[in-house]
């Protein structure tokens, strides 16, 4: 310990002697480690650690696999056929999101909901705070007590956080209910993308065939494992099939719940990680070159110790200690970069998730910060100490001291520059893949124009308007006090909007259709008013919009979208069929009078799946999207719209009220803040890589001085000598970019995934970036060479 001491005290006074060369690899060890960091801080928040629940690893999300939906809701009747049947859960408890009016207050709101069978709770392990859980009781259909536990931040925003507030009430779609229970100040339900305020007990209708609406959540029975859970579900399909009558079997899928809450993030995290790891090696390079050069410079110094007895061990100890210590610097410098990094990371992670595992600067994060800054330490000061213990020491104490010195062409120095220029190739290809998809996405044809589209969401509360024409009525009104706003130029209403996250599907039977038996035909359905193609200027391929023809007592007519042609009618013609949905108890066939374009319903970068459009006249749906197609700025008329609901009903709340636009900038926001990550780290990489290239480069010029000037002496053109040194850098150049390309093409199979409109392995893309990256090594080799041909042979010729 006391030799470590003097090597680290040692390495402290040379470092301090050199503070230009420790402040450029401080700097460059800085921002590599910190990214890092940052990187890993997330991961942990994320990936690895356990979920604030008691024995979070036996918690597990379920869904039912459907014939053309993977992932589908569950239904009551299979629910509660799993619980009777099946062996692998303690607990399975289901919940769906709803949303809630709340009056009796100075201004009517919305409250985020959820409807929660009684058990979901303790499936969760969580207990309330103040007051009780639910109890079977509590969800008997008919029962005339209407309870909810509400969440410690409703509780304090609406009761003013009262010891009393147990045993109060709130009236929620215009009925009176009993809170119960006030949840814990620090739980949150991440499956959920906001807060949820009001939770509700929910009945489970075992007669509720075909109604796909359910989430569930398991926690496995004592020692059982998923495996096994799996397989035990698997056994289930026979009750399955009894509370599904008529319908085919429905698969059971189940996945740990973390790693269903992280499916989405995963991928972009581990990728940027790979991207910082990559800046971290090409830096360790870098470093390791500088160290080099003054390991070369101080050769003599060197062999005078392993002359006076320093064994082979203590000169690798000394060196190492110096590099670590120099990695140690960069790591607390790079401490500084991290809090701006958390920050600017937060931006790609989903809301629901930073809410329960905040991703922050925690003791695992600082504890990998060190053993990452040592661990660096020891990688970049390896080949420096292997050299400095391996030195022949009798040639060296024989030389004078302005002789000793390195071959120009040092072969660990040339290595390390070729993996700088192979790594760069590689981030700098994944970069480029990834801001061609981002350009790819931003120019998607989303089957509407949303520049001056309004949004606003409105839910009916059923206890209030109780019949088809109560709604018709809201919404009609609601219609007309728009369309006559200046500058509003259509109005459109639609139950599911594009990109709103939320979705209708179900079976329907096409008159006349050729399926095989068990053959599931399956559509995405709309209920939209007859302005509503207008007002978001979606094409008319083919018929006719809706009219005011298509109104409760007119013919049930539909409208599809061209996917749906493609898809079940092999492109042929569409209009004068008729189809039967399975939906609300509809029995009628409705004719398809019109076509219209696809429209981007989930994600920007999925494809439009088979649509059938129901008008609202003949189809009344409490919850809708109201849509206003303006000639100025949208944002302008967000007042007006909540003027106009208050004055159709003064208890009827505002929800989601903004531009259409912004729904876009929010599924483009991870890919654009990912890719310019990326850019960012991709650039750094090819700076490190030029300014490693620049040494090597200068470093052999400077070794070969006294071989220049004699060349220059003897009539060599400067051009000869400028093209010998481009020569070597070439040589470099043309090596550590072959390998990249073959190390790119490999990796870039890992980002397929995140990739749209772009192959993984595009030609243009690989020599584009090839060629860019040998222009820069280049002009790095360029500048020494240039520098080389300019020398004065008298002035060379004395250098010795």
């Amino acid at each position: 310990m006391d030799s470590l001491r003097q090597d680290f005290r040692y390495a402290l006074r040379t470092l301090s002697r050199t503070p230009g060369f420790t402040l450029a690899a401080g700097i460059t060890l800085a921002l590599a480690i910190g990214a890092n960091t940052v990187l890993f801080s997330a991961i942990h928040a994320m990936l690895l650690r356990p979920l604030p629940f008691p024995e979070p690893g036996a918690l597990v999300r379920l869904w039912c696999h459907q014939e053309r939906i993977e992932t589908a809701s569950v239904s009551p009747p299979e629910l509660l056929g799993w619980r009777e049947h099946g062996r692998g859960f303690a607990r399975l408890s289901g919940y769906a999101r709803t949303d809630l009016n709340r009056t009796g207050v100075d201004a009517p709101e919305r409250v985020r909901a959820a409807r929660v069978t009684p058990d979901f709770f303790g499936t969760l392990g969580v207990r309330p705070s103040q007051g009780r859980d639910f109890t079977d009781e509590d969800a008997q259909p008919g029962n005339a007590a209407s309870v909810v536990v509400v969440s410690h931040g409703f509780w304090k925003r609406t009761l003013g956080g009262a010891a009393d507030g147990v045993g109060r009430t709130v009236v929620l779609n215009g009925r009176s209910h009993t809170v119960v229970g006030v949840l814990p100040e620090d739980f949150t339900f991440p499956d959920f993308s906001e807060d949820t305020e009001v939770w509700v007990p929910h009945w489970l209708d075992a007669q509720a065939h075909g109604q796909h609406y359910l989430s569930v959540l398991g926690r496995l029975a004592p020692g059982m494992s998923l495996e096994a859970a799996r397989e035990d579900l698997g056994r289930v399909a026979v009750a399955i099939d009894r509370a599904e009558p008529g319908q085919s079997t429905h698969r059971v899928m189940a996945v740990r719940w973390q790693e269903h809450l992280t499916s989405n993030t995963r991928p972009m995290l581990w990728t940027l990680w790979a991207a910082v790891a990559f800046v971290l090696l090409i830096a360790c390079a870098n470093v390791a070159n500088l160290m080099l050069v003054r390991t070369l410079a101080r050769q003599r110094d060197g062999a005078i110790r392993a002359a006076l007895g320093a064994s082979r061990g203590r000169r690798m100890q000394q060196a190492l200690a110096e590099s670590v210590l120099l990695a140690l610097l960069g790591g607390a410098l790079g401490l500084l970069l991290v809090l701006w990094g958390l920050e600017l990371v937060r931006t790609l992670l989903p809301a629901s998730m930073l809410r329960l595992t905040p991703v922050e600067l925690s003791g695992p994060a600082l504890a990998f910060s060190v053993a990452l800054s040592v661990g660096a330490g020891l990688l970049f000061g390896l080949a420096p100490a292997l050299h400095t213990s391996g030195m022949d020491v009798l040639p060296l104490l024989r030389q004078s001291g302005s002789a000793v010195g390195a071959r120009a062409h040092h072969p660990l120095r040339n290595g390390l520059v070729m993996v700088q220029l192979a790594l760069a190739l590689v981030l700098l290809v994944g970069t480029v893949l990834l801001v061609r998809t981002l350009r790819n996405v931003q120019a998607v044809d989303l089957g509407f124009e949303m520049d001056g589209l309004l949004a606003a969401r409105l839910t009916l509360p059923a206890e209030k308007y109780t019949d088809a024409h109560a709604q018709r009525a809201f919404f009609s009104e609601l219609e007309g006090r728009m369309a006559g706003q200046p500058g509003v130029e259509a109005v459109g209403f639609i139950n599911d909007a594009p990109l709103g996250s939320s979705n209708t599907n179900g079976d329907f039977i096409l008159e006349g259709d050729t399926a095989q038996p068990g053959e599931q035909r399956m559509a995405e359905y709309r209920v939209a008013s007859t302005d509503y193609f207008r007002t978001m200027r979606i094409a008319v391929r083919q018929g006719r919009a809706f009219g005011p023809q298509d109104g409760e007592r007119g013919a049930p007519v539909a409208i599809v979208n061209e996917a749906f042609v493609r898809t079940y009618l092999a492109g042929g013609e569409a209009l004068g069929r008729r189809v039967k949905l399975d939906w609300n108890g509809d029995s009628a066939f409705h004719e398809i009078v019109g076509v219209v374009a696809d429209v981007r319903h989930d994600q920007l970068t999925l494809p439009a799946r088979p649509e059938v459009y129901l008008p609202m006249g003949q189809v009344p749906v409490g919850t809708m999207t109201l849509l206003l197609h303006t000639r100025g700025a949208a944002s302008a008329l967000t007042d007006v719209v909540r003027r106009e609901v208050r004055a159709v009903d003064s208890e009827q709340p505002v929800y989601d009220l903004g531009p259409f636009a912004d729904r876009v900038d929010r599924q483009l926001l991870r890919p654009t803040a990912t890719a310019r990550l990326l850019a960012a780290f991709a650039l750094l990489a090819v700076v490190l890589a030029g300014v490693g290239v620049y040494g090597v480069m200068a470093y052999s010029v400077g070794q070969r001085t006294r071989e220049l000037g004699i060349r220059l002496a003897l009539g060599a053109h400067p051009r000869q000598v400028l093209s010998l040194v481009l020569g070597q850098g070439l040589r470099l150049t043309l090596v550590g970019v072959g390998v990249g390309l073959v190390a790119a093409f490999g990796c870039t199979r890992l980002l397929a995934s995140l990739l749209y409109g772009v192959d993984a392995s595009e030609p243009t893309v690989f020599l584009g970036v090839a060629a860019a990256l040998a222009a820069v090594s280049l002009l790095a080799s360029w500048l020494p060479a240039l520098r080389a041909s300019r020398v004065s042979p008298a002035v060379s010729l004395r250098s010795e």
